[in-house]
Formats: structure tokens, C-alpha cells, sequence
């Protein structure tokens, strides 16, 4: 259960339509993106308080659950929503609103290029270096195997953008490499508090939750059929 040190959860749950619509669309980490949402939350929005003989007490932020929590609410939202054409339109204007190079400077495709461009030769030198130290040989049992291809797949996967920076193998490359990447995460990083920050935004995705209750509200229920009772 998770347990009420602060407002971050309910903050995080009454934001979800937002950071589902943000992390789909962008493909940003539910990691990063739990961050920097409660970066750009006033820390006295994410207290709570209590009063005591003593005066105000409060739990301060303690661990490092909040991404868990989000992404659980984001999958459920997007699960229930992704196809729903209201959704889809919100999706359409958000592409064609929030993530051009017209809203802030640079279009987000475009920094995402140049985060790639940058994170491919790491993990490219990554998984190289660690095929050399440890080589698929005859004497491994199917275990040693499984464990070492695990590994391997965890430096070759796709991540979501940002997620690299969490995984092990990422101190494993030359400085400046691990400095590349973290660069051009700043941009994106930016640019995702530049979204979190927009009050458009949050009018445009207030209207859309409001309409979908309404349209909810007005779906004619079906007629209840009474059964008569026979009388013995």
C-alpha cells in the first residue's frame, strides 16, 4: 500500500490525463517525466501538513516510488482511452500544436534526432566491450547463457527516451559519451517542463474530460424489465 508521506500522488493522479498524453506522444520516460513533473510542483502543494501540540509538523518527499505510481496510472489511462477518438483528436492537435518546431524554438522530433544520434554509439560501444569480456563459449550451461544473454538484451533494447540514464552499463562508456547524452537530454528535459508548465494545455484537456463525461451521462439506459410476481 503505498503510504501518504506527501501530495504527490494525488497531484500525480489528477494530472494523469496530461502525463499519459505527454509520455505518448513524446515516447519520454516514465521515470524522468515522474521527475520533472514534481520538480515543477510548489513544494507547498506537495507537503503535508499536520498540526501537533508542537505546531506544523510534515512528511517530506522520502522515496523515489512516485515514477512507479505514474506509470501504473498512465498504462491504465492510455489502456482505457488510447482508442478513443476523442483522445485521437487530442493526440492530432497536441502533435500538431505542442511538438513543432513553431510552440518553442525547435520541433521535439528534432531533439529527439540528436539525442539518438548521441545514445547509439554508446550503446553501440557498450554491448561491443561487453560481448569481448564476456564471449558466448561451448562450457557455459544453458543457464550461463540465459544470464548472459539477459544482459546483453537489457544494453540492446529500445528505452524509453531518458531511461538509459538508469541502467548500469551507461558509466560503462567514455566520459564523453555519457556527457553527449546527458546534453542533449537537457534540451528534451527543457522542453518537457515546457509542457508541463502549459496552462493551454490543461484548458484543452479539461474540455475533453468534461465531454467525455457528458457524452457518458447521456447514453440512454436501457429499460429495466419488471418481472411480475405470480401470486400462489
Amino acid at each position: 500500500m503505498i503510504k501518504k508521506k506527501n501530495n504527490a500522488y494525488r497531484l500525480i493522479k489528477a494530472n494523469t490525463p496530461k502525463l499519459a498524453l505527454i509520455h505518448h506522444a513524446t515516447g519520454f520516460s516514465p521515470n524522468r517525466l515522474a521527475s520533472l513533473f514534481l520538480k515543477v510542483t510548489a513544494q507547498e502543494d506537495l507537503v503535508i501538513q499536520k498540526k501537533t501540540k508542537d505546531g506544523f509538523w510534515d512528511w517530506k518527499l522520502a522515496d523515489d516510488t512516485a515514477y512507479k505510481y505514474l506509470k501504473k496510472e498512465i498504462t491504465a489511462y492510455l489502456k482505457k482511452n488510447v482508442d478513443n477518438q476523442k483522445f485521437q483528436i487530442m493526440l492530432e492537435n497536441f502533435n500538431r500544436n505542442y511538438l513543432t518546431k513553431g510552440y518553442f524554438g525547435e520541433d521535439y522530433q528534432s531533439l529527439v534526432n540528436t539525442y539518438q544520434i548521441q545514445e547509439g554509439p554508446l550503446k553501440d560501444f557498450v554491448r561491443e566491450a561487453f560481448i569481448a569480456v564476456n564471449p558466448m563459449t561451448a562450457e557455459m550451461s544453458p543457464q550461463e547463457r540465459a544470464m548472459r544473454n539477459q544482459r546483453l538484451g537489457k544494453i540492446s533494447v529500445k528505452h524509453w527516451i531518458g531511461d538509459i540514464t538508469n541502467y548500469d552499463y551507461f558509466s560503462q562508456a567514455p566520459g564523453f559519451m555519457m556527457s553527449n547524452v546527458q546534453q542533449a537530454l537537457q534540451y528534451i528535459d527543457l522542453y518537457i517542463m515546457n509542457l508541463l508548465h502549459e496552462k493551454q494545455l490543461d484548458s484543452e484537456l479539461s474540455n475533453l474530460s468534461v465531454n467525455q463525461r457528458l457524452e457518458q451521462k447521456l447514453i440512454p439506459k436501457e429499460p429495466a424489465t419488471k418481472i411480475k410476481k405470480l401470486k400462489i
